[in-house]
């Protein structure tokens, strides 16, 4: 006869388990959030800034050793490039966007 019914609690107690949750403890060394380096803001938008200015000058570069025969480019390598940095523009568009239109919906919160 087919037995529907799985043992799962076998070897672990309730009361051992309870014990070690209990005599758990955090450890005494953990720094605290305000002694952490905590990175700027305008850090990340310049570090993100400068990323899409690397990203939409690689197709031109790429391009210019393709066309000088420098480096081994190839036309599918310049089309990849320039298809991520298409992709890049369009994500950081987007992003831009929602900031405003969240700072939109938050200017016309009357307080």
């Amino acid at each position: 006869m087919y037995n529907s019914q799985i043992q799962l609690n076998t070897g672990i107690s309730k009361s051992s388990f309870t014990q070690n949750i209990n005599s758990f403890s955090m450890p005494k060394n953990i720094p605290s959030i305000e002694s952490a380096n905590k990175p700027q803001f305008k850090d990340f938008l310049s570090e993100v800034s400068n990323n899409l200015n690397e990203q939409m000058n690689a197709p031109d570069k790429l391009l210019n050793d393709l066309v000088t025969g420098r480096n081994g480019v190839d036309v599918h390598d310049v089309m990849t490039a320039m298809s991520q940095a298409e992709l890049t523009i369009s994500i950081a568009t987007t992003a831009v966007t929602k900031v405003i239109q969240a700072y939109d919906k938050i200017s016309q919160i009357q307080v």
